[in-house]
């Protein structure tokens, strides 16, 4: 029932030929905005080379990198200036890490390492301790950087993004920041392989 996007993104994709991705695709994606059927063209994906490896070659108004900017991964923020130089929008998606940053813990099919798991159950444990939950800080910790433009937080329960939306109106608990930062420092920044080799 509408008759534009507004973003209308590349998903994903360091699981093909990123010549492709710059060569084909983002222009056909150009060719349905001169069409008036999307207003900006995005690229997502995981490894972060990938993002400059196609915005070298072709213009495009927004990515959207997950997993890369949490507690324990902060990547993301080192290709902030080399964003802002082309104008790109920045949306930081997961700021619980797909699960990793949960009372629940990792689903059976999540990529981390078992010392990714082993760091972020006990920092999961840490804040229950202190009478706290990690979902929360994540969330606040996530949403605090001003040069990251929007953070997307997925959920199958409104009540969690009612959560959200409160956490993020009140003030982050530093200490407790601080003491989960240091749980997490021996992961800092460690992810993984996703799509082709060659993209990551």
């Amino acid at each position: 029932g509408v008759d534009h996007v507004d973003i209308i993104q590349v998903h994903d994709m360091e699981f093909g030929s990123l010549d492709q991705v710059a060569n084909e695709t983002v222009p056909a994606l150009r060719e349905i905005v001169k069409a008036g059927k999307a207003k900006f063209v995005g690229i997502t994906g995981l490894p972060m080379k990938a993002f400059k490896t196609v915005i070298d070659r072709v213009a495009v108004d927004t990515i959207l990198s997950y997993c890369h900017y949490e507690l324990n991964d902060t990547a993301l923020i080192d290709l902030v200036p080399y964003l802002e130089s082309k104008g790109v929008g920045i949306i930081s998606a997961s700021p619980l890490g797909m699960g990793l940053l949960s009372n629940r813990g990792t689903p059976s099919w999540h990529p981390a390492t078992d010392e990714m798991k082993a760091a972020a159950r006990e920092a999961a444990e840490h804040c229950r301790s202190r009478g706290k939950s990690i979902e929360k800080l994540a969330v606040q910790y996530a949403v605090r950087e001003p040069k990251i433009s929007s953070t997307l937080v997925g959920s199958a329960s409104p009540q969690n993004m009612i959560d959200n939306v409160a956490a993020i109106n009140e003030p982050i608990d530093e200490q407790l920041l601080a003491e989960v930062l240091a749980i997490l420092k021996p992961i800092h920044n460690v992810t993984w392989q996703s799509g082709r080799a060659e993209n990551n």
